[in-house]
């Protein structure tokens, strides 16, 4: 039998997306799959609509109080039984073979720890906004280090939000918790834990959607993502993972101040369209 996989989806108040996000995880051509809810005590009726659910790969934890987030994803990958571990944010989305294509990588490449995939920009309509984004130059077999790396230079986590990420289970089990200290950062901070121990496979098919809304947790960020981006560069240095010199200090620097320019008028620009979106009414496409 194949290795089981693990899909984890943290929820709070997520009602908007949240069957669409759990259709896409029960339509996975990887067979040998569980998806663990964790219900962080919503009040939009998320529970509720979880527990008409009869589906025997899908299992849900039904919280009595609300957690922060991070304590949340944590829970999440604790409870989660599998060899393989997909965190999947509530208002995302994966393609049928995510977790076919990905778990093949990391089985065919002993050694490696985590297979990342470019994946789909879209708006809360499910409008798509960029077709394809993700990993840099990052392509095949790349070493932990090297993911790292390259994360540092570019001024941002280049492998992408959880829904692109698959990681070896044991290894993203054991560095829990998901770091709080930079919530922007909570993701790559994890997969750099995580690449301690091996390579990264770099699958440039799109297949993950990443959803973005002036809502959304990382537009709530904005302000602070190129402070902490510096908070966990800095942790990263001192913690001799990656050799950094002064030259790659500044490449980082200004790679960074480029990109918080570029997202800033971007969400502004997802802000305009959400505007415009709730004055014409539904689309008709």
């Amino acid at each position: 039998m194949s290795p089981l996989a693990s899909i984890v989806i943290p929820v709070y108040n997520g009602m908007s997306f949240i069957r669409e996000a759990l259709e896409s995880a029960l339509a996975q051509t990887y067979t040998n799959l569980e998806i663990v809810v964790i219900e962080n005590f919503s009040t939009d009726g998320t529970a509720e609509w979880l527990q008409g659910i009869n589906e025997p790969r899908l299992r849900v934890v039904y919280r009595t109080s609300t957690q922060p987030a991070a304590e949340n994803w944590t829970q999440a990958i604790n409870e989660s039984q599998g060899e393989f571990v997909k965190l999947m944010c509530a208002d995302d989305l994966i393609a049928p073979e995510a977790i076919e294509r990905q778990v093949a990588a990391l089985q065919g490449n002993p050694g490696a720890v985590l297979a990342a995939c470019r994946r789909r920009v879209i708006d809360d309509r499910g409008d798509v906004l960029k077709e394809s984004h993700g990993l840099g130059r990052l392509t095949g077999r790349v070493s932990g280090e090297q993911v790292v790396r390259n994360c540092l230079l570019a001024g941002t986590h280049v492998l992408g939000e959880p829904a692109a990420v698959l990681m070896n289970g044991p290894l993203v089990r054991a560095a829990m918790p998901w770091h709080p200290t930079w919530p922007y950062m909570i993701d790559v901070a994890t997969y750099a834990d995580v690449l301690r121990s091996g390579d990264a496979m770099c699958d440039r098919e799109v297949l993950a959607s990443f959803r973005i809304s002036a809502a959304s947790w990382s537009s709530q960020l904005l302000a602070q993502q190129p402070i902490q981006f510096r908070g966990w560069r800095e942790d990263v240095i001192a913690s001799g993972q990656v050799p950094f010199r002064r030259l790659d200090r500044l490449v980082s620097e200004a790679n960074l101040r480029v990109r918080t320019l570029g997202r800033r008028a971007y969400f502004k620009k997802v802000a305009r369209r959400t505007a415009r979106h709730a004055t014409t009414g539904p689309s008709t496409e």
